[in-house]
Formats: structure tokens, C-alpha cells, sequence
């Protein structure tokens, strides 16, 4: 039996309780995490503990209990203490070993960070190169000397910045750190890392927070409320280490007047007496700057800084307009937008912090015009200051948002895959989110370009090679970084026209166009009917994706699909990298009757493709005969699922939502079918 930390902690407090109930709420408050948290792990453990014949018994308004033998809690209590296994993510682990660099004032050994995040050596070498790449965004470098160990080094400021913004932008509901009540705590590492981290730390100044923030006359967004908790709780324990920083003189002097400086003041010295620590007027201005540089949900502030005229802002969009060549939409909105930011961003430039941005590459290529026009705009009206690209990128996303001409030429781009029904929709998805401008997309699979006008679309972006004249790009259907840089320089040679869909119509009876719909309606019916749900151990995909289609009897002869199956595998991806699905999906003449299959894998699958062996976890299959026209009911599935990779586990555990989606959008075929929208 394997369990996870969080699990192996729920398990621990079921039998601490023996013998009693306790609500889900009071197991959400102990451990830290949310009551839709506890459900959803409380799931997989009947699952996990049913093998040594213990279940979770369950009564409303009471709670939850243990309900086993003796002699089965025994055998669970020495399991429990003979694990040892952590699962942190990628991230979690980066986010520890930044930690454990910040706190040492010494070269840590390696092979001490390797055991704190329980990886091999040789893993923790590519983790530390990832770091050190993200380290020289905040101007900070780790060093690693044979014989000495790994440093971090860079200014402290600088450092609690990365790892503040290193936790909001990987924050998610399953990581160490989770949301409650809209506040931030930390909640899943074992119990050799809770002395690290100073768990009850991360509790304790997040209460005092609450209290002495509300005498400001605006109120932070979670992201900084997050960042000024982790640079509060580093200062108290780097203060208890008999460590102080020190700040330029003339930064003390623009803010000790200010009311953040009064608040600052008043928290160091609630703080002080606490933890019996001293702050001195450095560390005050320091948490005085985070307070005027952070990001406000409603900001009413009579800032004296130079933005507080709405004319400099006229004039920067003034200044866009003429030298990008773009008109915008709703300029209050857009002048309300631009101030709300840039208030807290020049107190952010006074006092020499700067706000990683991740998007930024993108967005300089994305909107290269727009943002070499922002960025001279900016030095021209405010000539004292110097922007940073992060904080130009981030003004640039509102402008862009704002664009006129995006929304009235907005681009069709027809998408491609294999069938047409999977990664077509996936890849769909993942441009409208990714790209405002384009307005229209098309999934198509290869043998439907035979039948399309190409000149008609604005764009051909394909998820695998296409034998055809028109200009295309072909992409990962997940569109990682990468690939949208790529997408972006395409769609910037592309010009929106004013196009008009072309559709070459017959005249039919009454009686033709009857049983057409009849047909129609019906055959996305019929994929309806033909959803099931597995749960199995697969060795081959291949063969256990061959005995289903007959099971069900989609297929006539194994034999003769086998060989479709197997050069569907040679030629094209099923594994949705970096995500632990496979997405079989195929259109095929073979194919009589439609099969859709969620396959959940009791063990995980190695799956090798173009030199690289993934796992996966789950199977998705959709299969469908050649000229089936429930293209859109199917490819529903591909939707939900892209717009839900970051709760994969929880879709995959209870497909009712995916089936859901697919009944959904067969209401609204048979409505367009029917002509009733």
C-alpha cells in the first residue's frame, strides 16, 4: 500500500479518533487544507484501505470513522510507520531547496538537499539548473563548489521576492500551499520539513496581518498577501539568527511619512513582542515597501506619487494610439485599468523591487508593436523612472485587451489533427485562451481538407504534418511556452479577412431533409450510448484498445485493425505530455459503431514515442466511424478535459462530468440541427 503525505496525515488523525467520529471540517482545520480536499483524498484511501479490510464509515452531521479490527489497525499502524516515501511536485521541491538556501548562511551539501526532497543526486542536479536559470531573473546566482556545497547568492530582498513569487505562481489546490478563507498557508509537507518551513509561523503572522491591515484604506490582493507573509516570517526567523539588513537612506525618506510606514510600525512592534525579536527601522521599511508596492483589489489611495494626474495616463494612451497604429476600446475602463496598476508599480520602482513576470517573452513577441510603443510612451512621460520589461509587459496586457482591431477582424483559424475529434479540440481550447484575436476556430481531421476551402481561413495550425499548398505550422496540442511564441509570430503574418463561411447546400425535400436530421440526431445518440468507463491493469494499449472495440463490437476484424492501431502509434503522439493521459482518438472506415472509453489504470503505463518513455495513468479513447457526423459530441470530452489538466485525477475518478459535457453538446447539435438557434 502506498499513500500519499496528506493521506498517510488523514489516516494518522482517524486513528488518533478511534472510536469517534470527526467532521471533515475539523480534518480540513488540522491539516490545513480545504473540506473539498479532504473529500476527494478520503475517496482514493476507501480505495487504499479497503485492502486490509478497513473502511471509512460515513453519517451525516456526525462524521467519519474508522471501522476495522483490531488486529487490521495493527497491521495499519506498522505499514503507517515503515513509509517514508514524499511526493512533492517539481515546483514544491524547487521552492524547498530556495527555502533551505535562503535560511543557511552556508554552502548546503548536495547531498543533504537531495535527501531533504528525497531525490537522486542526479535529479537535484537538473532541478538546481532549472533554479539557476530562474535565479538570474532576480539577479541571483547559486553557486556549487566540490567540496563546499550550493549557495545562494544575490541580495535578501531579491531572494524573498523569487520565492515569494515562485509559491503564487504555482499555487494550486493540491501543492503546499493551499487557500483558506482567501488567506495562504502552507499544508502538505512531511513532518521532517514542518521545522523548516515554521509551520505555526506562517499561522500566527497571517492572523496579526488580518488585524493590522485593515487600518489601510485599500485591501491587498492574495498574491500580495502571500508575499508579505513568507518576506515577514523569513525577517523573524533571519532576525532570530542575529542577521539584520540595511537600506538606503533616501528610501527611508520617501516612505516614513507614508500611512504604510505608520502600519509597518505598528505590526514590527506586535511582532517584536511575539516572537521576542527587535526590528530596526531598515526592516520596518522594508515591510512599508511591500505594502506600497502591492497589488490592491480596490485602490482609493491620494497616492503622491507622479500617476496620481489621470492626464499622464491620457497622454500614454495618447501616445500608444498614435505610434502603434491601434485604436481602443472603453478608454475609462481602460485609463481606471492602467492607474489601478501603475500606482503600486512605480512605489515598486522607487523602491527598487521588480515583479517577475513569466509572460513576458510572450507578450514582447506577441504584441511587438504594442509593446515597443508602450515601452517608449512610458520613458517619455515618465522620464525619471526605468520600467523594467516585466512591468512593461504587464501594461502592455492591458492595452492589448483593449485592442479595437482584434475585435472587429477577429481571425478563423482551422485546426487539424489525425481525426479531428481529440487533440484538434484540445489544441482548439488552448488557442482561444491563449490568443483574444483569434475569433473563430475549425477543427478538421486530415481527410476533411480534401472537402475545405484552405484560402478561406486565416491560419492552419496542425498538431501533425499536413500534405498541403497553403502556409500551416504544426505545434503541441498543449501549446506550451514555446509554441506560443510560434503561434504568435504566425498569427502576426496573418491578416483577418472579412470571412464568410462557404457552404455548398442542396436543396432537399421535406421528406430528405426529415430523415436527415432523423440520421444525424441519431447517430450522436448513438455515441451516447456507447460510453463506458474501465478500470483496469493495461501491459499493451494497443491490444487492450482492440479487445474493447470488439468487445463492443465496433470493429468486424481484430486482425485488420491491429495494423491501423499499430501505425496510428508510429505516427502519432497519445500521450498529452506532461500530463498522465493517453488520448487514443481515430476516425477510421473500419470502424462501424462508436466507442468512447475513460480508462482509469490500476497501475501505471509506460508508453514510448519518438525516443521518450512517459507514464501515464489514464486512457481517454474516442473512436468513431469515418463519416460520423457526432464529431462535436466527442470532441466535448477533449474540451473538458483541457480546461480541466489541473484537477485531471478528480475528473478521471468521477467521469459523470465528462459524459455530462458530451450530453450537453449533443442538446446543442440537435438544436442547430433542428434550426432552434
Amino acid at each position: 500500500m502506498f499513500l500519499s503525505n496528506r493521506e498517510k496525515e488523514i489516516v494518522t488523525l482517524l486513528m488518533k479518533y478511534q472510536g469517534q467520529f470527526i467532521t471533515i471540517y475539523e480534518i480540513a482545520q488540522q491539516l490545513a487544507v480545504s473540506s473539498r480536499t479532504i473529500h476527494r483524498e478520503l475517496k482514493t484511501l476507501e480505495q487504499d484501505l479497503e485492502a486490509l479490510n478497513i473502511s471509512i464509515e460515513r453519517i451525516p452531521k456526525k462524521g467519519v470513522q474508522l471501522k476495522a479490527s483490531s488486529e487490521s489497525l495493527s497491521q495499519l499502524r506498522t505499514e503507517l510507520n515503515q513509509m517514508t516515501a514524499v511526493d512533492l511536485t517539481a515546483e514544491e521541491q524547487k521552492a524547498i531547496i530556495l527555502y533551505a538556501l535562503i535560511q543557511s548562511k552556508i554552502p548546503i551539501k548536495q547531498y543533504s538537499l537531495a535527501h531533504e526532497i528525497g531525490v537522486a543526486s542526479t535529479t537535484l542536479t537538473k532541478i538546481l539548473d532549472e533554479l539557476e536559470t530562474e535565479a538570474a531573473d532576480y539577479q541571483l546566482s547559486i553557486e556549487r563548489k566540490r567540496g563546499s556545497g550550493v549557495s545562494l547568492t544575490g541580495s535578501e530582498a531579491k531572494k524573498r521576492e523569487m520565492l515569494s513569487q515562485m509559491m503564487v505562481t504555482n499555487l494550486n489546490s493540491t501543492s503546499v500551499y493551499s487557500v483558506i478563507e482567501n488567506h495562504f498557508v502552507y499544508q502538505s509537507l512531511n513532518v521532517s520539513q514542518l521545522s523548516m518551513v515554521e509551520l505555526e509561523n506562517i499561522f500566527q503572522v497571517e492572523r496579526i496581518l488580518m488585524d493590522y491591515l485593515d487600518a489601510l484604506p485599500y485591501t491587498l490582493t492574495e498574491a500580495s498577501y502571500l508575499t508579505l507573509t513568507v518576506h515577514i516570517v523569513l525577517s523573524i526567523e533571519r532576525i532570530q539568527h542575529g542577521e539584520n539588513v540595511a537600506i538606503d537612506q533616501d528610501i527611508y525618506n520617501s516612505v516614513k511619512d507614508t500611512l504604510e510606514y505608520q502600519v509597518a510600525s505598528s505590526l514590527a512592534q506586535q511582532l517584536s513582542t511575539i516572537y521576542q525579536v527587535s526590528f530596526n527601522t531598515a526592516e520596518i521599511t522594508f515591510i512599508t515597501i511591500h505594502l506600497r508596492g502591492a497589488k490592491r483589489r480596490k485602490d482609493e489611495e491620494n497616492s503622491n506619487v507622479q500617476v496620481r494626474d489621470d492626464n499622464k495616463i491620457s497622454r500614454l494612451i495618447a501616445y500608444v494610439e498614435q505610434h502603434s497604429q491601434y485604436e481602443f476600446d472603453d478608454k475609462s475602463t481602460l485609463t481606471s485599468g492602467l492607474k489601478l496598476h501603475l500606482i503600486p508599480a512605480i512605489n515598486r520602482l522607487n523602491a527598487n523591487i521588480e515583479t517577475h513576470n513569466p509572460l513576458t517573452e510572450m507578450i514582447r513577441t506577441k504584441y511587438s508593436r504594442l509593446y515597443d510603443s508602450v515601452e517608449h510612451g512610458l520613458a517619455e512621460i515618465w522620464p525619471d523612472l526605468n520600467f523594467p520589461s516585466s512591468e512593461i509587459a504587464f501594461v502592455v496586457l492591458h492595452f492589448g485587451g483593449s485592442i479595437k482591431h482584434l475585435k472587429e477582424k477577429a481571425l478563423n483559424i482551422l485546426v487539424v489533427c489525425s481525426s479531428g475529434i481529440g487533440t484538434s479540440r484540445v489544441l482548439a481550447t488552448r488557442l482561444n485562451q491563449a490568443f483574444s484575436e483569434i475569433g473563430k476556430t475549425t477543427q478538421a481531421s486530415l481527410s476533411d481538407l480534401k472537402q475545405l476551402n484552405l484560402k478561406s481561413y486565416d491560419g492552419i495550425i496542425s498538431t501533425i504534418g499536413l500534405d498541403i499548398q497553403e502556409p500551416y505550422i504544426t505545434v503541441n496540442p498543449l501549446l506550451p511556452d514555446q509554441d506560443i511564441n510560434f503561434v504568435a509570430n504566425y498569427l502576426n503574418t496573418r491578416h483577418s479577412s472579412d470571412y464568410k463561411e462557404v457552404q455548398t447546400t442542396t436543396e432537399l425535400s421535406d421528406s430528405e431533409s426529415v430523415n436527415l436530421m432523423v440520421s444525424q440526431i441519431s447517430e450522436n445518440l448513438e455515441v451516447l450510448k456507447n460510453v463506458q468507463v474501465d478500470e483496469t491493469t493495461v501491459s499493451n494499449w494497443q491490444d487492450y484498445l482492440l479487445k474493447q472495440l470488439s468487445k463492443n463490437h465496433s470493429i468486424e476484424s481484430k486482425s485488420q485493425f491491429k495494423q491501423v492501431l499499430k501505425d496510428y502509434a508510429e505516427e502519432r503522439e497519445i500521450v498529452l505530455d506532461p500530463y498522465p493521459i493517453g488520448l487514443p482518438h481515430m476516425k477510421h472506415a473500419l470502424i462501424q459503431k462508436p466507442m468512447i472509453l475513460f480508462t482509469r489504470l490500476k497501475k501505471p503505463l509506460s508508453i514510448t514515442s519518438s525516443g521518450q518513455t512517459r507514464e501515464i495513468n489514464y486512457l481517454i479513447s474516442m473512436f468513431l466511424p469515418e463519416n460520423s457526423p457526432a464529431s462535436q459530441v466527442v470532441s466535448a470530452v477533449s474540451e473538458t478535459i483541457t480546461c480541466n489538466l489541473h484537477r485531471i485525477d478528480d475528473l478521471m475518478q468521477n467521469t459523470i462530468e465528462l459524459q455530462d459535457s458530451m450530453k450537453q453538446a449533443f442538446i446543442q447539435e440537435t438544436k442547430k440541427i433542428l434550426k432552434m438557434e
